[in-house]
Parts: structure tokens; sequence; C-alpha cells
């Protein structure tokens, strides 16, 4: 098969997990050195109306959707505000597609006559402009850096934030795991139930309940796609975060810091299926799981831990079937080396580094490898990332698989540039028993997503798409988890 591998899994896996609290709260680069408006990382909690933000309720000329950009050092990055004083206090969020942001609050919103100020709190962000009719133009700045920016009225209110309402219940829901916080999405049909559920797992590093990272542009994740086709067709579903992802990440972090691991993960499963169980209306003996690339290996973890509530079936998307080792050197031979006239050389370099990390020993990567190479090390041999990555590096997917005695469907697809539906594939297949179906659609991609691009022509940019907003779900992957769902129910 003809398509450029990547450091694409690994590497967002890396960068997530490689940051400390305090990064999540600063631009990535705070001062001395002047921040890119591309670095600006923000607040989660919306800001709580005060005095100078008060306005009477029909004092709303800033009402509706703006679009424009902020200008900085020669880079420009798109954005989008939507005002609100409808409440009597003026408000506002921010988009920033770009950065895969949306509905961010803002901080210190003010009108003043013409003059209007809004901040990105914790980002240090801060913006003073003008209103004229229907634009609004100033100044930004930003640890430092300084630059201007442009907004264009493009919407009212009502049109800017209008979202049609689903034919079934949807809860953003939350509980406690030890001294941190779930937060989650449960959706269900209308009446009263038992319904069979589904329980979504998501894949590496930041990804989120919706399959969203905020590595990547775009929240059009293939999750929340999935969950809305399988609440229509009877399902409850329950997407949660990843307890160093989403709306607590700043208050869990620190507490996570260096305990990642299997376990954890394990621990997260656990209290997601216990939360679901305490629901009315759900059928947990329908229960299955869904997980996608990284999450597919905790579901099998889960269900070959003898849990008291064990999964009906299981449907892994994307999932591995080499252990990452594998994928590494292949990732790193085909597309960081391939070049290099001493390849096997710098190869046996990798290996051998690589070997002692997972055999516990004191390991380090000889310096004559390239710098990609070394950062990928560093965030592999990183404190805050272990135990959890050694663990991956030494998970044997193919064996978890044989482990598990519960009807299996594995879903690669043909157009997935992270994991080889061939190589990977067969590994899994010769581990298989009878109660795993396979299936590897011709146009998915690794989230499942319709890809038409041939498969020559793949290559690891192609990822930066996953969820861009014209992406939709490959039919021919819906209906086969559809139908594998309803013969599983009867």
């Amino acid at each position: 098969m003809l398509r450029k591998a990547s450091l694409f899994v690994l590497l967002l896996f890396i960068a997530a997990c490689n940051r400390t609290p305090a990064e999540s709260e600063v631009p990535a680069t705070a001062a001395p050195e002047a921040a890119s408006p591309t670095e600006t990382v923000m607040p989660t909690d919306p800001p709580e109306p005060t005095a100078e933000t008060a306005l009477p309720v029909d004092a709303t000329p800033l009402d509706g959707q703006w679009e424009g950009a902020i200008t900085i050092a020669g880079q420009q990055l798109d954005i989008i505000v939507k005002f609100d004083a409808s409440s009597g206090a003026l408000t506002a969020t921010i988009d920033i597609p770009q950065q895969g942001a949306f509905d961010l609050p803002l901080d210190e919103v003010s009108l003043d006559g013409d003059a209007v100020h809004f901040t990105i709190g914790s980002a240090g962000a801060v913006f003073d402009g003008t209103v004229d009719g229907e634009t609004i133009g100033g100044d930004f700045a930003q640890s430092g850096a300084t630059g201007t920016f442009k907004l264009t009225r493009t919407g009212d209110l009502v049109a800017a934030t209008a979202t049609p309402v689903p034919p079934y219940v949807v809860e953003e829901v939350t509980w406690a795991l030890d001294d941190t916080t779930v937060s989650a999405t449960l959706t269900r049909p209308e009446g009263e139930g038992p319904f069979p559920a589904v329980l979504f797992v998501a894949g590496s590093g930041p990804t989120d309940r919706d399959w969203n990272s905020p590595l990547l542009p775009g929240r059009n994740g293939s999750a929340a796609l999935l969950a809305d086709e399988l609440t229509r067709a009877g399902f409850a579903t329950l997407r949660y975060d990843k307890r160093f992802t989403g709306p607590f990440a700043q208050e869990n972090m620190p507490k996570l810091l260096g305990n990642i691991s299997f376990q954890s993960h394990l621990d997260e499963l656990t209290s997601a299926v216990d939360f679901l169980a305490a629901q009315p209306g759900i059928d947990m003996a329908q229960l299955f799981v869904l997980g996608n690339s990284e999450g597919t290996l905790h579901a099998m973890n889960y269900q070959n831990s003898d849990p008291a509530t064990p999964f009906a079936g299981l449907i892994l998307t994307g999932t591995p079937g080499r252990p990452m080792t594998e994928v590494l050197h292949q990732q790193i031979r085909e597309n960081v080396l391939s070049a290099e006239p001493n390849r096997d050389e710098l190869l046996i370099l990798w290996d051998e580094a690589i070997a002692a990390f997972v055999a516990g020993e004191a390991a380090e990567l000889d310096p004559s490898l390239p710098e990609s190479v070394q950062q990928l090390w560093a965030g592999l041999v990183a404190p805050a990332n272990q135990p959890f990555s050694a663990e991956l590096l030494a998970v044997q997917p193919a064996e978890l698989l044989a482990a598990v005695d519960a009807p299996v469907l594995v879903i690669i697809g043909q157009k997935d540039i992270q994991i080889d539906w061939e190589a990977d594939g067969a590994v899994l297949e010769a581990a298989a028993g009878d109660n795993v179906t396979f299936s590897f659609p011709a146009n998915a991609n690794h989230v499942l997503k319709l890809e038409e691009t041939p498969v020559e022509e793949l290559t690891a940019a192609g990822g930066v798409s996953y969820n861009a907003p014209d992406r939709v779900l490959d039919p021919e992957t819906v209906q086969v988890i559809l139908d594998w769902l309803a013969e599983q129910t009867g």
C-alpha cells in the first residue's frame, strides 16, 4: 500500500501529556519572546458579569456575530466573536477555528461610547477597538507582542447561536473520580426505555469526548456525529472527556501529572460505566463500547479486567494490531529517515534506546538522530508522561483482543493514515477468535470520516482536516456499526 506514514498519533499524545498546568494557562511563547496569536491558550470558565459590563437590556449595538482576524508579526489568525447583551450584561465568546477553539468566553467585555474592550484573561490577550457601524477595529496585545484586529458584522445573535434541536434528550453531566471531576455528554431516546447503550472511549492525547483535539482545527468530531446516529437508532450514548481534557482539565491536571497510566484510564472507564448504571432507562445488559485508536486498548483492557459490568460487545475502530514500538519504527524509517544514507544504522540506535526504555533501564537517545526524533524521545521519557508512555509502548494489542470473549467488531478504514489496515489488520485477524468480526471500509479514515482522496495520494497532512466542518462520516462505516449492533441486540 503506497502512502506516507507519520509520527502523528504519538506526537499528539506527547504534545498533550508533556504540558504542565502552567503551560495550559499561558501562551507557549510567554515573555521575554513575543507570542504569536496562534499560540494563545484559552480559559475554560465563563466570566461572571461585573458592574462594568452591565448595560440596559435594550442597549445592544454589538449583539450578533462578527468575523475577522488578528494580524500580528505578519501572521493572520481568523476569529469569530459573538456579543450578547440580552441578559442585561454584555458578554461575548470567541471562536478561533485554526486552533479548534469554539465558544470560548471572553473577559472584561465592555462598550463605552464607541470604544470596545475585551480580553482573554488567562492568556494575557487584550483587544481594544472602536465600533464603526458594521465594523470593529483596533489594537491587539499579548505577552509584549502587539498587532491589530478587525471584525465585520456577519449576522444577528439568533442566527449566530441557533442550534438545531435533536429529536432526543441531551444532558451535560459530571461525576467525581477520587479528587478529580469527569465531564461527559449523555444522550438517550425519548421515552422511558430501557435502552441499549454505547459508551465512547476517545483516542490519544488531548482528544476530547467528541474526538476533537486542540492540536487540530475544527470541532466536527466523529464521536458526536456517531452518537447522533446511534441515538436516532434507539441507543443511549455516553461520551466522556479524559480528565486532562475538557472543562475540568485545569483543576485535574496537577493531580494527574506523573500518575497517568493504563490504570488511571481504566478507572475513568469504570467510573463511566458506573455512572451509566445509575441512570434510569439504561439496559446495562446491552451496554456496548465504541473506542477509537488508543481508546480501543482501554476498552479491551477494561473487558479483560473481570469488571463487575462487562460490555455486551466491543466496537474497536482504528485499533492498532502491532505493538507501538513497531509502528514507531516503521514511521521513523519511512518518513523521518527515508532520505538518510545511514538509515539502517540510525534505526538500530533508535531501537536500542526504545528497548532499554521499555525494559525500565536507563536510556539515552544517540544525538545523531534528527531533531524531530529527539523531540519525540523527549516526550516519551518525560517524567510527567510516566508510567503511561512506557506502558503504551509495551502493550500487545493482539494479545488483548485474543483475551476478549465477548462479540467484537474491528473496523480499520483503508484510508487510515495512522493504522495500516493490512499490516495491523493481519496481526489482529491472526489473534482473533470466532467472536470477532472485521470490516475494512474502502473510504474511511482514522476517525471514520469519508475520505475520497486516492490512497496513493494520502499523506500525514490529511489528518489536519479530520474535523473540518464539511467532513462527514463514512456512510459504509456507519451502516456496518448499525447493522452489527442490531444483530447483537436482536
